[in-house]
Formats: structure tokens, C-alpha cells, sequence
């Protein structure tokens, strides 16, 4: 067993979060391995299904009422900015929820297999082996993708393994036992969704049992209280479908409510499909739950011909495509142990902390954290229809996993920090193939935020708020009564566009592709922004433009009253957050109108005249840097978002020395303790400032178990290492892939023109040994690296291009010639000192 790519438990899962998962970007699972029935034969063994376009409602959830007039739209947002220039900031808080339409929809979980073993004959129960080891166990092969449960009946072994193949998707179980009499099977389905229909064999075909489902027309966030509704209507929601289909070596038994049934099996194949009536972000869904059963009956005959041999093989080989193209192991003895739960609690019984004791955990949840991105975000997968392809939906607030009709944020995708944050590391370890998705997504928002943009602002371009869904709604959200620190955030757009700009940056083998992106997709997203957000400034009395009313996300200030006193507020003049976005958008547009032959475009121009104008990011209170231009007090210091930090990560400014020490500050004030997915940002932050220690001290709260309930902002992982907010969110884990890598290497610098990587910037004092494996760098470069006794012992940089970069490490500089798709290897002994001519 290869520890650091092996989840491994001596139980079954108990909850959902200490199941583990599977997923193929379409369709996903949890799989609990079946409960602990000690004395007991039977082992029902549950598989948690979700289907990534399984989300209530459709495209028709935006234009739901309130609708807003131009006229009271530019009415809420002009009161809004007289009541800040008057300094009545409760005032303007109140206004702006006048502001606010419905909610986003929410993503659901789909249906739940139910597989029932029991020995033929009858049994005394489970037991230990005949050598003594434990009679049970349960795995995740990251590298494999695949599942594995075992454990011992009588003597005899029972093992059930599962994958979830790309193409076609389907989840593959196989059931086999050596006991010669063979085993009872029985499988049943049921869904948390309005069941329409349920048949089983033979109404459903031979050996198949399927579900027809539909979908709920409207599903509030959870902490709104509002029920789910159903519409009559077919045009308000999708429909769907679950489908299951065996081969085995037994005899066929009579099945209740649907299901299969079967007798004296020994060995048995599995195959699970779903399928719904989604077409594409954005898009109107078409079709039946009917027609869904029979794409699904379809999936199943594909993959029966294909067989469960040739399917892992491709499945294997697919996975590994995208898994092995990028790997961090750490020198360390390699863990023996049965329940990685426990080698978690254990760990953190060590005074200096988790990674003190086992730092093989590090490369582990790397190794995981890029596992989940590929099983949750990945397009392409054939379904049955003919020319049909999945079109993809990003990695939401769980990924691709939820079990609960109205989930924590209705697991829908938050976009002022934990959608962006799910794809920080695909770029720089291999895994930009998973961001196509978002790009999908990317472009739905165009369109509907166009509308938001003219409905609301009166402006150009395109909008996006804080919450969205796979129909792209761009609306702000709150029904009027909640607070505008996150409702209220209208340039959720100008951050996303990001992505597209650091996907060409990071460079691509095909030039004619890498331009086509550029000119068909990175170009006018983000045009449209820099056009949004131009309609968006407002001319101050000293000639600067800046934002108004403007929130920094999900963050407040003390405000003081006109007539005496203080309140927390949201709404001031520019925030930081907001002239960094902009400011940032304005640099992407002209650099790219540079590269395509645009730069007569008329939107460039404006873009260029406004930039002087922004203000600059400078130090305020205590030495930090502002949240705010007037900088108001902080209603609370230690909130976990640093928005404000934009410009120092994912951001790509040149820090001066003041900015660095500002950034710091911010960081220091603060404070580490927080929530999954801010830790791991706040890791970015340190890592960009070449803070080793600083990275430490935030590992030390990442890598806390959940055993201990220590509040709802305080961080750490579950049984299952999925990353708690708490609860449960993704971000965390895919956030701690790109907090790791940036730790080894950074690449967002220049120097004189010529590109820089900088090497084990921020290398963490309990990973002192250890290598990664094709790293990726600006723009374009795969670096091999080892450490030694933390030091770089060696490197090896290969470049699809010939070009020159600049190798930074420590205090020493390396100018290389790389030639195309060589592999350099740096001469650690011709380091110059870092500042001299090389």
C-alpha cells in the first residue's frame, strides 16, 4: 500500500463524512462500505449517488420576481451613495437590501443504492481472519481511483470493489466471495427527489432496475427556512433518472419495491448511471424523465458490452493521464497503519503538531486534494445519446458530493472566494483540463449577468454577485432582508475572469489553441468585465474614480452614527477589494489587446485612462493595509476573509517592501485560527511572502482533526480528510493543493522582461526532505525539484518553447536557456548572488 495515495480504514463508514468518495466530474459517490452488524451475515453496503446537473430549478429561477425598473434601481443605488457621503453608513446598509431578489438554486443529492450481502445458508457473523489480522477493511486507491472493501464471513471472504468510469459514466461495482455456496444479493434504489416511476426486472429490462425523477422547481438555502417546492410546470425544473443494471453467476430471486434480487452468486458485476435532462450551464433543459431512463438504459448497454475488464482498464489509464502528471512525496517512513483516521488523531498528539509527527500527511492531502478536483470537474464523458458529451459543471461549495436536500449555502457556487479558490491549483500541478468546466460556467454568466448588468447598474459588460448555480444566475441575493456585506458584491465577474488570464499564462503546448482561447474565450470575458466595471466607477471631488456603495465580501466596519454612537456597517466608498479587481482587470485587458492586435479597441482606451485614476493599495491603521480608502475601524479584527489581500494572492502585483510589510500586518492582525478555506488562503498569503514559519503555524490548524467541536471558525479535517469549514467544504482541500505547491514554487514575477521562478520559497520546517514532479511555472515551464535538509538539492526545468527564464532560490540567481522540450538541470553550483548579473 502506497500510504501517501491510500485512504485506509478497519471499519465501515458510520456517517457520511467518514465515507469516501468517487466521482468521474458527472456522476458521484459516496460509498459507506456497508454497516458494522457484528454477529450479524448480511452487510448492506450504501452508495450515496449525486449527478453533477442534479440542481433545482432552471434558467427561469432569474427572471423570477422582483424585477427592478431603471429607474428604482439607479433610485436604491444613488440613495445609497448620499447616505455615505453623509457619512449615515447604517442608513446606506438599509437601502441596499432594497436591492436584493431571491436566492440561487441549490445542488441536490440524487438517489442512494442499497446493496445487501449475505451468505447463502445463513451465518454465525463476521469475525476476525484465520491469522487473527482484522476481518475488516475499507480503501480509496487515489492513484487507481477505486474503492475496495473486505472483510470475512465464516471463514470465508467477501470483497466489493467500485469505480466510476469516465466513459461511459458509470459507477462499477464488483461483488465476489470464495464461499462455495455463494451468496444472497439484493439491490435496491430510492431518492430523496419526487420518484415519478419505479421499475425493476423485467418491466425495466433484464436485470436492471431504474428510477424516473423529478426535480425540485425551487430549493431555499437552508437558512432561510423556506420549503422545497415541485412545479407542474416541466419547464421549471429537470427531470431524471437513475439506472442499474448485473451480470452474476447465481440465480435470479423475486425482488421487492423495484429492485434485483439474486441467489447463490459468487461472483457479480454492477453498473450505475444517471442521467438528467440538463443541456449546459445556462441552458433551458430538455427533455423527460421517460427519455432520461432510456439515455440511461442506453449507458448501461455500453458499458455491459464493454465488460468491467476493458472499462477499469480505460478507466485506469484515463485517471492516471491526469493524476500522475504532477506528485509531491516527502521523505518520511512510511505509516503502517488500518484507519487513516486515527493516523490523523494520532499525529495530532504531537507537541510540535500533526506534520511534526507524520509529514507523510502533507503529501497525502495533496495527493487527495488534486484526486477530488479530477473526480469533481471534468467534461467530456459520452453519455448514450449519439454526439452527446458532458458539457461539465464546476466543483460547487462540496464538489461533486451532498446528501442533503438543502445542503450547508445550498452547495451551490459562492464566487467572492470558494468557487475561484476550488481551481487555484490546477494550473500549476497538471489539472488544467478540470478548469474547463468552470470556463463553461464562465461563459453562461456572460449572458445572464449581461442582463443583471443593465437591469441593476445601467451598465455594459456583464455582473455576477456572490451565489450562483449551473443556470448562471448573477443576481445579488437576500429577499430583502439580509446584510449587504454579502449580498451585495457585484464584481464576483472581474475575479473570475482571473482564471482565464492565469490559464494563458501558464501556457499550453499548442500554440493555435492557446491563441483561440485567448481570442474566443479569455478576450471578450473579459472585455466585458473591464466594461462593467468602467460603468461602474464614480468620479470623486479630488478626480479619482473608485466604487460606491462598495463592500469588501462578507466584511463589516464600526460606523458612527451623525447623531452619536457607532453600528456595524458593510457599504463605504472603495473598498480595496474592489480598486484591485478593477485595477487588475484593466492590466489583463490591455496586455491581452496587446497580444491579439486589439489595442485600438475603444473599451482598451477607457481602460487606459481610467487606471491613473484608481487609487492605490497603501497602508492604514496599525500598518495595515486599508480594507477601505477611509479605513474605517474593523467591527471584527478577526474575520476570516482578507479580501483586501487580493493583490498578494491570487493577485500577481509587484509588492514594494511597504505593501509586503502591510500585507503582513493585515495577516498578523488577523490571526491564524479560522475556517478550512481561510487558512488555506492565508497559507497562499504567507507563501507569497516567504514566510516559512508563518506557513507552519497554519498547517498546525489545517491538519487538526474534527474530533474536538471547537466552534463554526475553526478549521481542521474529518474522519474522511474532507476539509471543514465547519461544515464540510471542499475548498479547503482543493485551496491546500495550491497553498503546497506555491510553498515549493513560485512563478508570478518578473524580472526585466524575463520570466522568474523562484524555488522553495516558503518551504515548511516539517517537510525538510523531500521532491515534486512537474510542478508547473509561468509560462509554461514543468519544474522537477528535490530538497534536501530544506535546501534545494536539485532541479530540472523542460519548456515546451524555447525561452529564457530566471531561477531564483534563497539568495541566489540563475539565468537558463531553455531549449524546446529539453530538459535543463540547474547547475546548483553556478548560483550567482541573488541582485548580480548572471
Amino acid at each position: 500500500m502506497r500510504t501517501e495515495h491510500t485512504l485506509v480504514y478497519d471499519a465501515p463508514a458510520s456517517d457520511w463524512l467518514e465515507a469516501l468518495p468517487l466521482g468521474n466530474g458527472r456522476l458521484g459517490a459516496m460509498v459507506f462500505g456497508g454497516p458494522a452488524l457484528p454477529g450479524s451475515p448480511a452487510r448492506e453496503h450504501r452508495f450515496q449517488l449525486n449527478d453533477g446537473s442534479a440542481w433545482s430549478g432552471s434558467p427561469h429561477s432569474q427572471d423570477l420576481e422582483p424585477h427592478f425598473s431603471r429607474e428604482r434601481a439607479d433610485a436604491i443605488l444613488a440613495e445609497s451613495r448620499r447616505q455615505i457621503r453623509d457619512g449615515d453608513y447604517a442608513a446606506a446598509h438599509e437601502t441596499l437590501k432594497e436591492l436584493q431578489h431571491r436566492h440561487s438554486q441549490s445542488y441536490l443529492p440524487f438517489a442512494d443504492l442499497f446493496l445487501t450481502i449475505g451468505l447463502s445458508g445463513g451465518s454465525s457473523g463476521a469475525g476476525p481472519a484465520a491469522d487473527g489480522t482484522p476481518a475488516y477493511s475499507r480503501s480509496l486507491d487515489l492513484a487507481r481511483a477505486v474503492n475496495s472493501t473486505r472483510y470475512e464471513v465464516d471463514g470465508h471472504t467477501v470483497s466489493v470493489e467500485a469505480f466510476a468510469s469516465h466513459g461511459p459514466s458509470v459507477l462499477v461495482i464488483s461483488v465476489q466471495t470464495d464461499a462455495p455456496q455463494g451468496f444472497d444479493l439484493a439491490l435496491r434504489l430510492d431518492s430523496q427527489l419526487r420518484i415519478l416511476r419505479r421499475t425493476g426486472a423485467p418491466a425495466s429490462g433484464p436485470s436492471s432496475a431504474v428510477l424516473e425523477l423529478k426535480l425540485p422547481s425551487d430549493v431555499p438555502p437552508s437558512h432561510d427556512g423556506g420549503a422545497v417546492e415541485y412545479s407542474d410546470d416541466d419547464s421549471l425544473s429537470l427531470q431524471g433518472a437513475v439506472a442499474a443494471a448485473w451480470e452474476h453467476n447465481g440465480t435470479d430471486a423475486d425482488a421487492d419495491d423495484g429492485g434485483l434480487a439474486a441467489t447463490g452468486v459468487r461472483r457479480a458485476v454492477l453498473y450505475v448511471t444517471t442521467e438528467t435532462t440538463f443541456r449546459g450551464p445556462g441552458r433551458q433543459p430538455e427533455g423527460t424523465a421517460a427519455e432520461a431512463a432510456a439515455a440511461a438504459r442506453g449507458t448501461l448497454a455500453t458499458a455491459r458490452a464493454a465488460g468491467r475488464e476493458a472499462l477499469i482498464a480505460r478507466h485506469e489509464q484515463s485517471h492516471a493521464e491526469l493524476y500522475d502528471s504532477c506528485s509531491i512525496t516527502v521523505d518520511t517512513p512510511a505509516w503502517q497503519g488500518t484507519n487513516t483516521a486515527h493516523r490523523l488523531e494520532t499525529a495530532n498528539t504531537h507537541p510540535d503538531g500533526p506534520l511534526a509527527a507524520d509529514p507523510g500527511l502533507a503529501a497525502l492531502l495533496f495527493n487527495y486534494g488534486r484526486y477530488l478536483l479530477i473526480s469533481s470537474s471534468r467534461t467530456g464523458a459520452p453519455g448514450s445519446r449519439e454526439g452527446s458529451a458532458w458539457p461539465g459543471t464546476p466543483a460547487n461549495l462540496q464538489g461533486i458530493w451532498n446528501d442533503q436536500l438543502q445542503a450547508p449555502w445550498s452547495s451551490n457556487f459562492t464566487t467572492n472566494i470558494n468557487l475561484q479558490m476550488n481551481y487555484w491549483g490546477a494550473e500549476p500541478t497538471g489539472l488544467a483540463e478540470c478548469a474547463r468546466p468552470l470556463f463553461a460556467l464562465i461563459g453562461a454568466l456572460q449572458e445572464t449577468g449581461a442582463a443583471t448588468a443593465r437591469e441593476y447598474y445601467g451598465a455594459r459588460g456583464w455582473a455576477v454577485h456572490h451565489n450562483s448555480d449551473i443556470w448562471g444566475y448573477s443576481k445579488p441575493v437576500g429577499h430583502g432582508t439580509h446584510s449587504p456585506e454579502w449580498s451585495f458584491w457585484p464584481v464576483a465577474g472581474l475575479w473570475l475572469v482571473r482564471h482565464l488570464w492565469e490559464h494563458l499564462q501558464f501556457g499550453t503546448d499548442d500554440t493555435e489553441s492557446a491563441g483561440s482561447f485567448a481570442r474566443d474565450t479569455a478576450w471578450p470575458a473579459i472585455r466585458g468585465a473591464a466594461e462593467f466595471a468602467l460603468d461602474l466607477l464614480v468620479e470623486f471631488p479630488d478626480g479619482t474614480l473608485g466604487t460606491s456603495p462598495s463592500t469588501s465580501p462578507e466584511n463589516s466596519f464600526t460606523a458612527p452614527h451623525p447623531g452619536g454612537g457607532t453600528s456595524r456597517a458593510a457599504a463605504a466608498e472603495s473598498s480595496t477589494m474592489d480598486l484591485t479587481l478593477i485595477r487588475d482587470v484593466f492590466l489583463m485587458l490591455g496586455s491581452l489587446a496587446g497580444e491579439l492586435g486589439l489595442e485600438t479597441d475603444p473599451v482598451v482606451a477607457e481602460a487606459q485612462a481610467a487606471l491613473p485614476r484608481l487609487p492605490e493599495s497603501t497602508a492604514g491603521r496599525n500598518g495595515r493595509l486599508r480594507e477601505w480608502l477611509a479605513d474605517p475601524e474593523e467591527w471584527e479584527p478577526t474575520h476570516r476573509h482578507v479580501s483586501h489581500l487580493y493583490l498578494a494572492y491570487p493577485g500577481d502585483a509587484r509588492l514594494t517592501p511597504e505593501l509586503e510589510a502591510a500585507v503582513s500586518a493585515s495577516l498578523d492582525g488577523r490571526g491564524d485560527e479560522s475556517t478550512g478555506w481561510s487558512l488555506t488562503w492565508k497559507i497562499l498569503l504567507r507563501a507569497r511572502l516567504r514566510q516559512p514559519g508563518k506557513v507552519s503555524d497554519l498547517l498546525r490548524l489545517y491538519f487538526r482533526d474534527m474530533a474536538t467541536d471547537r466552534g463554526g471558525q475553526s478549521g481542521g479535517l474529518y474522519p474522511n480528510l474532507f476539509g471543514a469549514h465547519p461544515p464540510f467544504q471542499i475548498d479547503g482541500n482543493l485551496g491546500f493543493v495550491a497553498g503546497l505547491a506555491e510553498c515549493l514554487l513560485q512563478s508570478h514575477r518578473t524580472s526585466g522582461g524575463v520570466p522568474e521562478i523562484e524555488l522553495l520559497p516558503a518551504l515548511p520546517r516539517e517537510l525538510p526532505d523531500g521532491a515534486a514532479h512537474r510542478l508547473r511555472a509561468r509560462p509554461g515551464v514543468e519544474v522537477d525539484l528535490e530538497w534536501k535538509d530544506g535546501r534545494l538539492a536539485g532541479a530540472t526545468l523542460t519548456s515546451p518553447k524555447a525561452r529564457i527564464v530566471r531561477i531564483r532560490c534563497e539568495n541566489a540567481v540563475q539565468e537558463l536557456h531553455l531549449e524546446p522540450l529539453q530538459a535543463t538541470v540547474l547547475n546548483l553550483a553556478s548560483f550567482s548572488p541573488a541582485g548580480a548579473s548572471a
